[in-house]
C-alpha cells in the first residue's frame, strides 16, 4: 500500500505512539495538539500502572488486552517503565458503603494467578488491615511528566513525523477523497485519512452526542488525583490497591530520574470520581468549578479515612501536597469496561481512550482499516473482524442498572456534598455509615 498523508489530532500517549508506527510504515505523519506541549493530558500527568489485568476482575476481555498489551509494551517501551519494590492487590472486605467486594474471594485470587510471578502475602506484614487476602504482582510503573515528554520528542527526533503543537484544530472537512484540516488560526491542511486520537473529547460528530454509533453509552469523568509526598521511601516505588468496588488505590507518580521515589497519587471509586456527566461541557465546567475547600471537605477526608481504614499508617507516612483533576471519556457499562475501542465514521477514524498498554491493540486495527482488510461494517461504523469491539462487543451492551453501583452511575456532586444520581437508599446507607464514623473518632 503506497503511503498515505495522515493526520493525528491529539499528541497523548495514544497519538504519539501511532504517529511513530505509521510513519515506520511510510505514511506522511502529521501530528497536532492544541497544548504547547506532547502528553500534557491524563496519560502524561496521572501516575500510570502498566496494567497486568487485575485491576478488572469483572472484565475478562479487558484482562486479556492487558496481558497482550504488557509484553509488547516493555519489549518497545522498556526506558519508560520502572519497576515496583510490591505492587499489592487487596481483597476489600467491605467497601465505603458498607458493601462486599464485587467478586468473591475465590474469583479474586484465580483472577490475580493469572499474572505471574503471584505471591500472596499475609496482611499484617503488610501493615494492612480489614481485607480478606493480599497478593504481590510484578505491576510496573510508566513514567510521566517531563521524563515522559523528552523520551519522546527523542523519539520524534529520529522520525519523520512532522508535530504542530500550541495548534487547535477546529474543523475536518472532507472533500472528494481527502479531508481539509483547518487551525484556529484558519491555516487549512490537506491529508488522505485523519486519525482523532483527542482521548473521544474534540472534533466528535454532534449526532454522536445522543446516538454513539456504537452500543455502549458514553459519559464523561471528572477525576480527581490527591498527591502525596513518601516520607519514608523505599529503593523502588510501591503500589497498593484494594479491590473491588468503592475502595482505595495508591499508585506512584515518577516525574523524573531523583531517587528515592516519593510523589504519590491516591485515588477511590467513591470519592475522587466527583461525578459522571453526560456531555464534555458539564463535565469541564464542573472541574473548573472545584476549589482546594471542596476536595478538603468533600475528597481528601474520606479519601483518607478509607485509605487508613485498610492501611492504618497511611497519613503518618504520607503527607499530603495537592490534588490534580482531569476529565476522562468512559464507555458505561456493567463489567468496567476499560479497553481502547477503535472504529471508522464517516472515513475519520477514533480512538475510544482505554489503558496504556491498549495503544498497541489500536495501532494495529488502524492499520488493518488503512489498508481496507479484515474489516467488518454495521450501521455505518467500520471496526477491525478480530479487534477489541469485535470481541467485546456483547460486553459493551451490558450496562449498569440506574441504582446498580457503577462508577458510570456516580451524578454529580456538589460543594455541599448533595448528589442527583443516587437512590436515597444509598444515601440513607452512607449517611448512616458516616454518622458512625463520626462517633467512634
Amino acid at each position: 500500500m503506497p503511503g498515505l498523508s495522515i493526520a493525528i489530532i491529539g499528541a497523548g500517549w495514544t497519538g504519539c505512539h501511532l504517529a511513530l508506527e505509521l510513519a515506520k510504515d511510510g505514511h506522511g505523519v502529521t501530528l497536532f495538539d492544541k497544548q504547547e506541549e506532547i502528553l500534557s493530558g491524563v496519560s502524561g500527568t496521572f501516575g500510570i500502572r502498566l496494567h497486568r489485568g487485575p485491576h478488572y476482575p469483572r472484565s475478562k476481555d479487558t484482562r486479556d488486552h492487558c496481558h497482550a498489551g504488557f509484553s509488547r509494551f516493555s519489549e518497545l517501551y522498556p526506558d519508560l517503565i520502572v519497576a515496583h519494590d510490591e505492587s499489592i492487590y487487596a481483597d476489600g472486605q467491605l467497601d465505603s458503603l458498607g458493601q462486599p467486594s464485587k467478586v468473591s474471594s475465590s474469583a479474586f485470587r484465580s483472577v490475580c494467578h493469572e499474572t505471574s510471578p503471584c505471591q500472596e502475602i499475609d496482611p499484617k506484614a503488610l501493615g494492612m488491615e480489614n481485607v480478606t487476602a493480599t497478593f504481590d504482582l510484578e505491576e510496573p510503573s510508566v513514567v510521566i511528566g517531563q521524563r515522559l515528554r523528552t523520551a519522546f520528542v527523542e523519539r520524534f527526533l529520529s522520525s519523520s513525523v512532522d508535530i504542530h503543537l500550541a495548534c487547535e484544530i477546529t474543523s475536518l472537512v472532507p472533500e472528494d477523497d481527502r479531508f481539509t484540516v483547518r487551525n484556529l488560526k484558519g491555516n487549512t491542511f490537506r491529508f488522505d485519512k485523519v486519525l482523532n486520537a483527542t482521548g473521544y473529547q474534540s472534533l466528535i460528530p454532534a449526532a454522536f452526542e445522543k446516538h454513539f454509533p456504537l452500543h455502549a453509552e458514553v459519559c464523561f469523568q471528572v477525576c480527581l488525583g490527591l498527591t502525596y509526598i513518601d516520607q519514608c521511601p523505599t529503593a523502588r516505588p510501591i503500589s497498593r490497591i484494594v479491590m473491588d468496588g468503592w475502595f482505595p488505590c495508591l499508585m506512584p507518580m515518577i516525574t523524573n530520574d531523583e531517587r528515592p521515589y516519593i510523589k504519590f497519587v491516591a485515588t477511590h471509586g467513591q470519592h475522587t470520581i466527583v461525578g459522571s456527566c453526560r456531555s464534555l461541557v458539564e463535565a469541564e465546567e464542573l472541574l473548573q468549578r472545584l476549589t482546594d475547600q471542596d476536595v478538603d471537605a468533600r475528597v481528601r477526608e474520606p479519601t483518607e479515612r478509607e485509605m487508613t481504614r485498610f492501611w492504618p499508617d497511611f497519613t503518618q507516612r504520607f503527607v499530603y501536597s495537592g490534588w490534580q483533576g482531569v476529565v476522562q471519556a468512559k464507555l458505561k457499562t456493567r463489567s468496567e469496561f476499560r479497553s481502547a475501542v477503535t472504529f471508522e465514521k464517516d472515513r475519520i477514524i477514533y480512538v475510544f481512550p482505554g489503558k496504556i498498554s491498549n495503544v498497541f491493540d489500536a495501532c494495529d486495527e488502524i492499520k488493518k482499516l488503512l489498508a481496507g482488510v479484515e474489516w467488518t461494517e454495521k450501521n455505518g461504523v467500520r471496526y477491525a473482524s478480530d479487534g477489541i469491539l469485535a470481541k467485546s462487543i456483547e460486553e459493551l451492551k451490558e450496562r449498569p442498572g440506574v441504582d446498580e453501583d457503577n462508577t458510570g452511575n456516580l451524578s454529580v456532586r456538589t460543594p455541599n456534598g448533595s448528589s442527583a444520581g443516587w437512590s436515597s437508599q444509598k444515601w440513607a446507607v452512607y449517611g448512616i455509615l458516616e454518622l458512625i464514623r463520626n462517633l467512634f473518632r
